[in-house]
């Protein structure tokens, strides 16, 4: 085998070796070109090769979600069908195979959308909400099930999405709930369901920038994160939602800001930093 290459049996071996076990859920983002060459398998084929193993691996009781959003629908007000709407292409081709499979569910929120096959897919990915990480929500789901974040080829401070959900409970101040119209499909049915996302506030005098990068290093510190190599890359595996969960709420909780490389340059008196409202008024006082 060549330097750098690795077969169907070492990412069996990476799997095992960085805790993932029978019966596990996992969310799995991936990068397999970061992996160098599957031996002896065309690069087309490499997804369905990848994803054959995991699901050997993790057996017929375990559940694989994988990353799945269609940023088109948030950005050009594309509409967006769970069936038909392409994978963002920067979540990989290991994503897409997975969400075009006939047994998988996909998130009906397409930011940062869920896709996944197994027994808990539909649980996780097909909660009745159009919210991307309010109650219901795959990410919620992902919590609520203390599912496995398996990072193939990929660092996890690139695909910390979780980190918003954990930010929506805590109630961060420089993160809104904003509300979309553009419709929301399912094969061609339209859902009919209300679509928000928390997002952060984009105007350029808030700079508010984001950096999950020293919370990937404090969660390496403390051994929550395993690293195996596998080729010419690694797996990055985090045991556990609700200890991500627990871990980055204490960080909030020291410093709401945690996760932006600096505190926001919020204006005196413009939200959200609107200042005070004034004598209290009755719903029929304020808006007669």
């Amino acid at each position: 085998m060549a330097i750098g290459s690795y077969c169907e049996v070492d990412v069996a071996a990476a799997l095992k070796a960085s805790g993932v076990r029978r019966g596990d859920l996992i969310y799995m983002p991936s990068a397999f070109f970061a992996l160098g060459r599957m031996e002896g398998i065309s690069i087309h084929d490499i997804p369905e090769r990848i994803v054959g193993v995991v699901k050997e691996f993790i057996g017929p009781e375990g559940t694989l979600t994988v990353p799945a959003s269609f940023d088109d629908y948030a950005r050009f007000a594309h509409e967006y069908d769970t069936k038909r709407s392409p994978v963002d292409a920067g979540q990989g081709a290991i994503s897409q195979y997975v969400a075009n499979l006939p047994d998988a569910f996909r998130s009906y929120c397409p930011l940062n959308a869920v896709a996944g096959i197994g027994p808990l897919a539909n649980e996780v990915c097909h909660g009745w909400t159009g919210a991307a990480y309010g109650v219901g929500s795959a990410w919620d789901r992902l919590y609520e099930n203390d599912a496995k974040f398996v990072c193939l080829g990929v660092a996890p401070n690139q695909i910390l999405n979780f980190v918003y959900y954990v930010q929506q409970r805590f109630g961060v101040p420089h993160l809104y709930n904003k509300l979309f119209t553009t419709p929301v499909y399912e094969d061609g049915v339209r859902i009919n369901l209300t679509i928000t996302s928390l997002v952060r506030y984009l105007d350029t005098r808030f700079t508010v920038i984001e950096n999950t990068t020293k919370f990937e290093n404090y969660l390496t510190d403390i051994g929550l994160i395993r690293r195996v190599t596998l080729g010419r890359g690694n797996v990055y595996v985090i045991e556990s939602a609700k200890k991500i969960f627990s871990e980055a709420i204490k960080k909030l909780s020291e410093d709401v800001f945690y996760f932006l490389e600096h505190p926001p340059k919020f204006v005196e008196g413009e939200v959200p930093m609107d200042g005070p409202t004034g004598k209290m008024q009755t719903d029929k006082e304020r808006y007669q």
